[in-house]
This record gives structure tokens, sequence and C-alpha cells, in this order.
């Protein structure tokens, strides 16, 4: 009798370790400061254990697959990555994918200079001040119209990506930059940013919500529903918020999630 308990203790153990998803899902990851970064050869940040504990909690196989940024993106549309992460919705993204929210970001303005304009009309009016961004980088309706005209007069530029930002910054080609605040906040961390660069916090770029994008094609009604429900419950119960803290640190934390806390 105590041998047939066992066995069917065994039985369910197993089944429950198996996955519940139809497959296994690739994971798009790419160096975005803390949300995903690469130290000592493994994937480390908010991404990657996100995905490990969503995996823990759901059976589903979650498998990172490393890319650049822009990659990454393109593989999503073409259908060859499965679920990209740290996404802001857009209607061309929505067509594709399911957007599934789990978190904040927000785009601050790193300033060199003794003077630091307030806002981003000052800067626009600082003709000594050249603006960086990185393109592909949603920077909102009001700020990606200032943006491009800033663009059109010459008094900003686009970089590939942020390390190639960074390097602009601490070479003297651009003295601003837009920059999501957990990418800066490790950048200075790590003494990649010039010591005499200020954060500024723009009233024109509000805390707007980032999440997974799973795309249409590859995931069915089950799959998404599941994965859903463990993200859902993993906002609920603090647990991404924690993350970001342990990671960017609690003022920060408290700062990208002040909506929802309210």
């Amino acid at each position: 009798m105590k041998h047939a308990a066992a066995s069917l203790l065994l039985a369910l153990a197993a089944a429950g370790a198996q996955a519940v998803c139809s497959r296994e899902f690739s994971v798009g990851v790419s160096d975005l400061g803390y949300s995903a970064y690469l130290q000592d050869g493994r994937w480390q940040g908010i991404v990657p254990e996100l995905a490990a504990e969503m995996e823990q909690r759901s059976g589903c196989r979650l498998k990172l697959s490393p890319r650049p940024r822009a990659r990454v993106l393109l593989e999503f549309e073409q259908g060859q990555i499965d679920i990209v992460t740290s996404s802001m919705q857009t209607a061309e993204r929505d067509r594709v994918g399911h957007f599934l929210p789990y978190a904040y970001t927000e785009l601050d303005l790193i300033v060199l200079g003794d003077t630091v304009p307030r806002n981003f009309d000052e800067l626009r009016q600082r003709h000594d001040l050249k603006l960086g961004v990185v393109r592909g980088v949603r920077l909102g309706i009001v700020l990606d119209a200032a943006v491009n005209d800033m663009l059109a007069r010459k008094q900003a530029e686009y970089s590939p990506d942020f390390d190639n930002l960074v390097a602009k910054l601490g070479a003297g080609r651009v003295q601003a930059a837009l920059i999501p605040s957990v990418i800066h906040t490790k950048l200075r961390r790590d003494g990649r940013l010039p010591p005499q660069a200020v954060t500024v916090d723009l009233p024109e770029a509000p805390v707007e919500p980032i999440g997974l994008y799973l795309n249409r094609s590859n995931f069915n009604a089950d799959d998404l529903r599941q994965l859903q429900l463990h993200l859902d419950a993993l906002r609920r119960e603090g647990w991404v918020q924690a993350a970001y803290a342990r990671h960017a640190g609690e003022a920060e934390a408290r700062r990208l999630f002040r909506a929802e806390a309210r």
C-alpha cells in the first residue's frame, strides 16, 4: 500500500514537472541595462529573472535567445522569435503580437554642462547642446514630434544602440541623450556615463507601461492564457516591482511604479 502511494506521488510530481504549454518558446533578450545584461557569461537582470520565475510557476519552457535589439524585433515580426520583452505597446506590434503589460518605463534626459535645461523646450532652445537618441526607441507623441524637428535642424542625431550613444557622450560629440531609466541607472553605476552628466526627469516624458509581446502566429489560446495568468500573478504579488528594486534600487522602483501604487 505504501509502495503504491509513493509511486502515485512520484507520478504526480513527474506530471507537474512536464511543460504545460504546447511547446518551448523563445524569448528575445538584448543588453538593455538592468532589464538584461551579460555578466560572467550569463544573462542576468529583470527579464531573465522574470522568464525563469514564469517558467518555474507555469511549467512552460522559456528559452532565452540573445540577439541585438533590432534583430530581436525583426525576427519577432517574421515569427522567428516567440516573445519580445521590455516593449511599449504600439499599433504596429499589436498587429503581430498579444501585449501583456508587466512594468513601466520612463525616458530621462542625460545632459552634460553647467546649466541644465529643466524641460525639453529649454533643450531645444539650447543650440550649444546636441541631442543623441537611439533609433527605434519609442519616444511618445510629444517627444517624437520635438525630436523629429531637432533631427531636421541637425540639432539631434541617431545612434544604432546605447553603447554607441554613450561613446558619443564621452567624446563630447553629443551633449544630451534620451535614455530609459533602467538603462542609464546601470550605465552610471558601471561608471560609463561622464561624471558631470546630470539626469533630468522630463515633464514631457511620462511613465508608460511596458510588457511582453507574444507572437500571434506562434501561440494558441491555452498557451497565451497560461502565461498571462502567471504574469498577472507576479504583478499582483509585487514580485515584478521587487525585481526592479533589487536591480535599479528602491527609489527608482517606486518612481516607475507610482501609477500602479495609486
